[in-house]
């Protein structure tokens, strides 16, 4: 599906609704008019239409058309990454002055009411479980899981468990979220799970990050230390078919 302006959807959807409200008009007084005519059909139609595909719009616009998110004026853009940014380096700060675990919970705005309940269908989960590693210029870097990775031919693969071998190098799988895909972070987290929640518009074909790949963390001394990226995950994937 190519790249669509979110603008223009939102004017689809609008032009969508109006229709569909002159037709429930036209279909109302018509019925008054004839109040035993076959109305019903029609009326459904009319309903499958204007809510059920709307519905299906504001759930999935992010894997359908990749416009999922908020339309912002370059000065609200500013202000909103300056703002998250300095909540971000506030909070891995005060995880690493406190020893603490950096645990997030990922949860996708379109689809709040699935939290805390179990994902039983196919798809990435409305909410889970990450490590807050770093800040970047865009947004910040997550750490998906460690993975044990080897080296080959053409660069890096993962290990294969069933012929029992064990990685050369330990990589944390990484993802990049730009802060134009975060709506917010409650820090506190809730009764559920005391760990920030980050609450993200899941923009990137129903993903919430812009891009994955593998990283190793380097101690540059005095506490201080970076992640590394050591492969892209689509070069891992294709050496480890």
């Amino acid at each position: 599906m190519p790249v669509i302006s979110k603008r223009i959807l939102i004017l689809i959807i609008g032009a969508i609704e109006t229709i569909g409200f002159i037709l429930s008009l036209v279909l109302g007084v018509l019925w008054a008019a004839n109040p035993s005519g076959s109305y019903e059909p029609f009326g459904f139609v009319i309903g499958l239409i204007c809510f059920a595909g709307t519905d299906i719009y504001r759930r999935y616009e992010g894997r359908l058309f990749r416009t999922e998110g908020v339309l912002r004026t370059p000065s609200e853009r500013v202000h909103h990454h300056d703002l998250l940014r300095q909540q971000f380096k506030d909070e891995i700060q005060r995880c690493q002055l406190e020893n603490l675990r950096q645990d997030v919970i990922i949860r996708h705005v379109n689809r709040l009411d699935d939290y805390p309940n179990a994902q039983n269908k196919k798809g990435i989960s409305p909410w889970f479980k990450v490590g807050l590693l770093d800040t970047y210029h865009k947004g910040i870097k997550v750490g998906l899981g460690w993975e044990g990775l080897i080296k080959c031919p053409h660069g890096l693969r993962k290990e294969d468990y069933k012929a029992d071998e064990h990685g050369e190098i330990k990589a944390m799988l990484t993802g990049e979220i730009p802060y134009d895909f975060i709506e917010s972070m409650n820090v506190d987290g809730d009764e559920y799970y005391y760990l920030p929640h980050i609450f993200c518009h899941f923009a990137n074909k129903g993903d919430p990050y812009e891009r994955l790949f593998y990283t190793q963390k380097v101690d540059t001394g005095n506490g201080h230390f970076y992640w590394k990226e050591i492969a892209t995950y689509e070069e891992v994937k294709s050496n480890s078919l």
